[in-house]
């Protein structure tokens, strides 16, 4: 890996050197300071620069050499694919594995338990079957229950896209793996992760690989979830950020479903129809200018 001290522009790969070397509170300085001076077509900051002006604690003889076979991707590459700019608060760059033009498509979020009922299944594939078909990419976090049953049945019928928790050498759980591995090397999928590619599945990983999926998902729809469940810190994150949310409504004595009940009674959408997407999908005016 090369740096580019001396050059005027920052690369792709120190974009992803400072992403996975720099605590949530430094990603969030440099991401702050990036939205206001950075323009990639012109831009006068090299990373020794940002690490002055961020006030950054980087021995660069410590940089990571290793070739990869990912791939990179900086927020600002990724704002010309999903047609917005980019709102998270702490990612600099993503690494990835797979087609990153589905991201060109209205792009759905679908999660929720990972101890669904066989409510919560059956309207997950069935959701996720249809929302392919309609021409949109569903976007889940590859874990157990729901997030496997939306990024399967996607792959299956259309375009799915996996942002995981783990690095990309270290993809977790070990039960999704072959499906991973086909989401690789498919036109019709891709995986990502904001994580050094040999980072494994830690605890604390989890709700800032929830925070990503709401920062891509155009519509992020909640199928199933208890009150404690990690899918309530996508759904907020995703209001945070703009992101349109909805909620299946449940059974009022499944404790699977108290955190979708609740989502609607704060103001989320009740969805009850793949339809009652596409129609806020169809009113979003950015994807389609």
């Amino acid at each position: 890996m090369i740096f580019n001290n001396e050059c005027s522009t920052l690369t792709s790969e120190e974009l992803w050197f400072l992403q996975t070397n720099l605590s949530i509170k430094e990603l969030n300085r440099v991401q702050n300071f990036l939205s206001n001076h950075f323009n990639y077509n012109s831009s006068s900051y090299s990373l020794e620069k940002i690490t002055k002006k961020c006030n950054l604690n980087i021995n660069f003889e410590c940089i990571d050499k290793k070739e990869s076979n990912k791939k990179i991707i900086p927020y600002y590459h990724l704002e010309k694919i999903i047609h917005r700019k980019w709102e998270h608060p702490c990612l600099l760059a993503y690494q990835y594995c797979g087609n990153l033009q589905i991201l060109e498509k209205p792009k759905i979020g679908i999660i929720g338990s990972r101890k669904p009922t066989f409510y919560g299944r059956k309207i997950a594939a069935d959701f996720s079957k249809e929302l392919t078909i309609a021409g949109n990419t569903i976007i889940s976090g590859g874990a157990i229950g729901i997030d496997s049953i939306a990024n399967s049945v996607a792959f299956e019928y259309g375009s799915s896209c996996a942002i995981v928790g783990s690095g990309l050498n270290q993809l977790y759980p070990a039960s999704n793996i072959n499906l991973f591995n086909k989401m690789m090397n498919s036109e019709n999928a891709l995986i990502m992760s904001e994580f050094h590619q040999y980072s494994g599945a830690k605890k604390w990983n989890f709700p800032r690989r929830n925070i990503s999926i709401a920062a891509i998902c155009d519509f992020l729809l909640v199928v199933e979830a208890g009150k404690t469940s990690g899918s309530l810190i996508t759904a907020h994150a995703a209001l945070d950020l703009g992101c349109h949310v909805g909620a299946i409504p449940g059974d009022i004595t499944s404790s699977n479903s108290d955190g979708c009940n609740q989502l609607i009674k704060n103001g989320a959408y009740c969805i009850q129809s793949p339809k009652d997407v596409l129609d806020i999908i169809n009113s979003l005016s950015y994807l389609y200018s």
